[in-house]
């Protein structure tokens, strides 16, 4: 999915977060018109011939209520869901800028050991490790458990390097990010 498409899904599920909240607020508006009834405090009264008819009218309210808490939580999931979206995208469209301001890919000429990359591991997220090993296809990257836990990662992953305090981002250019 391109940076593109996952704004626009970030967007939908904006959207879809904030019909969800109006939702609930409805219910929970409605649930409390229920209640109305019974806002003086007036008990149900055993055997009283509104009884019946008051029970009802509590339990219709006392459903709507749970419905509306049940809007309120979906609509809390909803928010969350946006809020990731959101980060997502921005990952996403960051990393794409990045890759696109390259005016040619990485190569193993361009890496020494102990140079500090910052790297793609998934579509939308960075880490950054020390160069362990330059190797022909990929780099070796010091994972911080002795060998065991050291992630090769292709050329094409490399966002920027950092050596001697100077970051680039475009292999070609030389170009400094801040």
């Amino acid at each position: 999915m391109d940076a593109e498409r996952s704004r626009k899904a970030a967007e939908a599920a904006q959207h879809k977060a904030d019909k969800l909240t109006a939702e609930a607020e409805r219910r929970a508006g409605r649930a409390f018109d229920m209640y109305g009834r019974f806002a003086g405090g007036q008990p149900l009264l055993v055997g009283h011939h509104s009884y019946r008819s008051a029970r009802r009218a509590k339990s219709r309210a006392d459903a709507a209520s749970d419905r509306a808490v049940d809007a309120y939580k979906a609509a809390e999931r909803a928010q969350r869901d946006a809020k990731w979206a959101k980060a997502k995208a921005e990952a996403r469209t960051e990393i794409a800028d990045t890759v696109a301001t390259r005016s040619r890919p990485w190569e193993p000429s361009d890496f020494q050991v102990g140079d500090i990359v910052t790297v793609r591991v998934f579509e939308a997220s960075t880490s950054t490790y020390r160069v362990k090993r330059v190797n022909k296809k990929t780099l070796t990257l010091d994972g911080g458990g002795g060998g065991w836990d050291d992630p090769k990662r292709e050329y094409g992953r490399v966002l920027s390097r950092t050596r001697d305090g100077v970051t680039i981002t475009n292999p070609a250019a030389g170009e400094v990010s801040e």
